[in-house]
C-alpha cells in the first residue's frame, strides 16, 4: 500500500520523473489528495498510471481540478478506479481547456444512471477539444444514443487517433453513425467495437465505408458482436479495396466457411493482405475444409 505521505512526495521530490505507474497500489481518495499536491508543483511528469485504485468520486474530481494547473501532463489512467458521473463530468469539463492530455483511459467506471450522461459531456468535450489522441471508454453502458452523438462531435475533431468503445452496448445503428464518419476521412486510426452487438448490418455499413471513402482507419476490433458471414465477407471485401486497414480483429463472432475462406484468402501467398500478427485469427485446413483458429493477438493490441 502507498500511502499519502509517499505519494506526495514522488510527485514533489523526483524532479526528474517522467511517467509514474501506480497500478492496484490500494490508492484511496486520501493518498490522490497527497498525490494532487504533488502534481501541482511537479512540471516533469508527463504519463500517471492509476489503474486499480479505489479512489472513487472523491479521488476523480481531485485529479480534475489538478488538471486545471498542471499543464505537464500528458497520460492518464484512470481505469477500475470507481469514477462516478460527477467525477466524469467534473473531467471533461476540465478537459474543455486542458490540451496537454493526450492519452485518456476512463474505461469501467461506476455509473449510476441509464441516461448516457457522461457519455454526452464527453461528446460535448471532443467537439472543442484538439490534445487528445487517445481515449478508452470500454465499459460505460453506451447505447446507441451516445454512440451516435459521438460521431456526430467526432466529425468536426481533427486530433482524436485512437477510440476505444469496446465493451459496450452499441447495436447497428451507434455502428452507422461511425460509418457515416468514417466516409468523411477524419483523422480517427484506430477504433474498437469490440463487445458490442453492431451484428451484420453496423459492419456492412463500416466496410462500406471504409472501401469507398476512408484511407486513414488503420485498425478495427469487431470481436465478440453477434456477426455472421455476411458482416465478415463484406469486411473481407473491403480490405480487397482499401489498403490502409491493416489490422482487423474479429474472433467471437460466426465464423462459418464462406467467411473462412474469405479471411484465408486475405492471409495467403507471399505478400498476404492480412498479416498473421495483425489479425486474431488464423486458417487451417482439416479435410479440405478451411477454419479459422483463435490468435490471442487482440489481448495485446488494445
Amino acid at each position: 500500500m502507498l500511502v499519502p505521505s509517499q505519494s506526495e512526495n514522488l510527485c514533489k521530490i523526483t524532479k526528474f520523473l517522467e511517467k509514474l505507474n501506480l497500478t492496484m497500489c490500494d490508492i484511496e481518495a486520501k493518498g490522490t489528495e497527497a498525490l494532487c499536491t504533488g502534481l501541482q508543483m511537479n512540471e516533469n511528469l508527463k504519463s500517471l498510471i492509476l489503474k486499480g485504485n479505489k479512489i472513487g468520486r472523491q479521488g476523480g474530481i481531485l485529479l480534475s481540478a489538478t488538471l486545471q494547473v498542471n499543464n505537464s501532463l500528458a497520460e492518464l489512467d484512470m481505469s477500475d478506479t470507481d469514477q462516478t458521473n460527477e467525477s466524469l463530468i467534473a473531467l471533461t469539463t476540465v478537459l474543455l481547456d486542458n490540451t496537454s492530455i493526450k492519452k485518456l483511459n476512463v474505461s469501467n467506471p461506476r455509473l449510476n444512471s441509464e441516461q448516457e450522461e457522461t457519455t454526452i459531456h464527453f461528446s460535448k468535450m471532443l467537439h472543442v477539444n484538439y490534445g487528445l489522441t487517445e481515449l478508452h471508454l470500454s465499459k460505460h453502458d453506451m447505447r446507441d444514443f451516445g454512440a451516435t452523438q459521438l460521431a456526430e462531435s467526432l466529425k468536426d475533431n481533427k486530433t482524436l487517433l485512437y477510440l476505444n468503445l469496446s465493451c459496450n452496448k452499441i447495436s447497428e445503428d451507434g455502428a452507422k453513425a461511425f460509418a457515416n464518419l468514417l466516409k468523411l476521412n477524419t483523422p480517427l486510426r484506430k477504433l474498437s467495437f469490440c463487445s458490442n452487438r453492431i451484428g451484420n448490418n453496423g459492419l456492412v455499413a463500416l466496410s462500406e465505408a471504409v472501401a469507398t471513402s476512408n484511407c486513414n482507419l488503420t485498425t478495427l476490433w469487431v470481436n465478440n458482436n453477434g456477426i455472421t458471414e455476411t458482416g465478415l465477407c463484406a469486411l473481407a471485401a473491403a480490405l480487397r479495396s482499401n489498403i490502409t486497414l491493416t489490422n482487423v480483429y474479429i474472433w467471437g463472432n460466426e465464423l462459418k466457411n464462406t467467411a473462412c475462406n474469405a479471411f484465408e484468402k486475405l492471409m495467403e501467398g507471399s505478400s498476404p493482405r492480412v498479416l498473421q500478427h495483425n489479425t486474431d485469427v488464423v486458417p487451417y485446413v482439416v479435410d479440405g475444409i478451411t477454419y479459422l483458429a483463435e490468435t490471442g493477438h487482440y489481448l495485446f493490441s488494445h
